[in-house]
């Protein structure tokens, strides 16, 4: 099959969709499909990776609001012009962040689109947060989500078929959209290479290769720098731990905009724990593993998800994750055997679990093996290809 993404994040590697995309394109390329990509870029490129895999980077702003109505428009007149030499079997959207003006009616024989997220969804889960505090980007979902949802929902009533990554998604979108039809909603999870992301052999190795200390104890946050992160919930708990453990270490990896770095790294200081948490920035997708490895534990305190790929990732590298009970990540999770939830806002709840995890250190590795034992079995993406391309004859089937 000739198969096209339209996804405004793909390499490098900044979210769950760019992940999605990226890991997924690789699998349909082994399995002799042929994948262009459509993306935005610093600048105009169409290229091939190789003989069956394209890439044509679309050059906008990165101006908030701005940026991605840009790439939106263009994307359209840059999807016509590809058809004229790739024939597109299947159109790929990847939702939200692809709205239905994006992709010129007609293109391609069938149109698929991942649910990663609904606009309702990200928009509830800002809702408690004071409005000052929200990034540019998280104001426009809070201000513009009735206009957000008019295109997402236009894109959904066109797709032949919709792939939710977790039973929540699915709800999600028959709650938000009522004329969206059940039957054409897919559950199909996120998945993980559990050969990239592996546990550590010797994890002294990756603390000195970072900078640390073998016994320092080391609690790792990957992911964007966003309020729906819970990263405030995650700073509550450091006083607590660290007043027990003096060599614990809060580590911070994911992009955010400006100001947000600052912003938590203020109110760290202001609970007395500055110090105690560390900005490693950015890291990329090939570096990523090793940073896994060099962590005692992962957490991830999130208001809303639906099926994180860090939360993934940190279980296929062997840690033990505490995460929260949003979502789609109990379709992941059983709590006190492959990983531990809370509830969100609960930084009480967190620091107690993180203090028993680093005083139990057999419970926490009998707990990481579990989490990786999981993923291996159930969220690899050899499992997750062939249950899209069962979607994908699926769809061009309904349609000859």
């Amino acid at each position: 099959m000739n198969i096209c993404f339209i996804t405004p994040e793909y390499y490098p590697i900044s979210g769950g969709t760019g992940s999605y995309v990226y890991y997924l394109s690789k699998m349909l390329v082994k399995r002799d499909n042929s994948v262009f990509i459509v993306t935005k870029g610093n600048k105009y490129k169409k290229e091939y990776i190789s003989t069956n895999l394209g890439i044509m980077q679309i050059r906008v702003s990165e101006i908030p609001l701005i940026g991605p109505l840009l790439f939106f428009r263009r994307s359209g007149e840059s999807l016509k012009e590809l058809e004229m030499n790739f024939p597109v079997d299947v159109a790929h959207a990847n939702l939200p962040l692809i709205p239905s003006f994006a992709i010129p009616k007609g293109f391609g024989k069938t149109l698929i689109s991942t649910v990663h997220s609904t606009w309702e969804g990200e928009a509830k889960a800002l809702e408690k947060e004071p409005f000052g505090r929200l990034n540019v980007n998280e104001k426009v979902v809070r201000c513009f989500k009735y206009v957000l949802k008019f295109f997402e929902h236009r894109l959904l009533k066109r797709s032949d078929m919709i792939i939710a990554v977790s039973e929540f998604t699915k709800r999600e979108i028959l709650k938000n959209y009522g004329d969206v039809p059940s039957g054409k909603i897919k559950v199909i999870h996120n998945g993980v290479d559990v050969e990239k992301f592996s546990p550590a052999a010797n994890k002294s190795t990756f603390k000195r290769k970072f900078g640390f200390r073998d016994d320092d104890i080391l609690i790792l946050y990957v992911g964007r720098l966003y309020s729906r992160k819970g990263l405030p919930t995650l700073i509550e708990a450091i006083p607590k731990v660290a007043g027990k453990f003096n060599d614990v270490k809060f580590i911070i990896s994911g992009k955010g905009l400006k100001d947000e770095k600052e912003k938590l790294r203020h109110y760290a200081k202001k609970l007395g724990v500055g110090d105690k948490l560390i900005f490693l920035g950015y890291f990329p997708d090939e570096d990523l593993p090793d940073l896994y490895r060099a962590a005692d534990m992962f957490v991830f305190p999130s208001i809303y998800e639906n099926l994180p790929f860090a939360v993934l990732e940190a279980m296929a590298s062997g840690l033990p994750v505490i995460t929260t009970t949003v979502g789609g990540i109990p379709e992941v999770i059983h709590d006190w055997e492959n990983g531990l939830m809370i509830e969100p806002y609960n930084s009480t709840a967190l620091a107690g679990i993180i203090l028993y995890l680093i005083e139990s250190p057999e419970k926490a590795r009998e707990i990481g093996f579990s989490g990786r034992e999981t993923v291996k079995e159930k969220f690899n993406w050899e499992n997750i290809t062939q249950q899209v391309l069962r979607v994908y004859e699926e769809a061009i089937a309904k349609r000859q």
